[in-house]
């Protein structure tokens, strides 16, 4: 006796079967999360854990205790040169992502300030469009580039 009619009727009922349900859906992200996997972890890693020698780390970085509206101007305006982060030295360029919504810049830094700062990055939409009016929207030179505009009150 040939198996073939049970077999094809297993196809067919398992064919039926998935036609009619629902995909399975991924685990639920974060606020911010979706933003932060689309335009950050390619280089930043998904969890943070950075690709050096090029692109720094955000978990356990001392960077992410500047001012909220420091790394606001960080993600928008990009930063270049030599940096230190954890100890360790960098030499890579983070584009400015000033080509994404104030909404979706307030959304990463709140993710990152979640995961990795151990505390609330609170700039918001309206203070992200506040640094795009800024005078000086050049990418930042270092963390003396960033310190200096910091100090300069832009």
């Amino acid at each position: 006796m040939s198996p073939a009619p049970g077999l094809a009727a297993l196809l067919l009922s398992l064919l039926l079967t998935a036609c009619g349900s629902e995909p399975a859906s991924g685990p639920e992200l974060a606020p911010g999360q979706g933003e932060f996997l689309r335009w950050c972890a390619s280089c930043h890693g998904n969890a943070g854990e950075g690709k050096p020698p090029a692109f720094p780390p955000l978990a356990g970085s001392e960077w992410l205790q500047l001012p909220d509206r420091g790394l606001g101007m960080i993600v928008l305006y990009g930063l270049r040169g030599e940096i230190e982060v954890a100890g360790q030295t960098y030499r890579g360029y983070m584009p400015p992502m000033s080509h994404l919504p104030d909404e979706d810049i307030a959304a990463i830094l709140a993710f990152i300030g979640d995961q990795w700062a151990d505390r609330e990055i609170s700039l918001t939409a309206a203070d992200v469009a506040a640094l795009r009016e800024a005078e000086d929207t050049r990418p930042l030179n270092g963390r003396e580039g960033l310190e200096a505009r910091l100090e300069m009150g832009e």
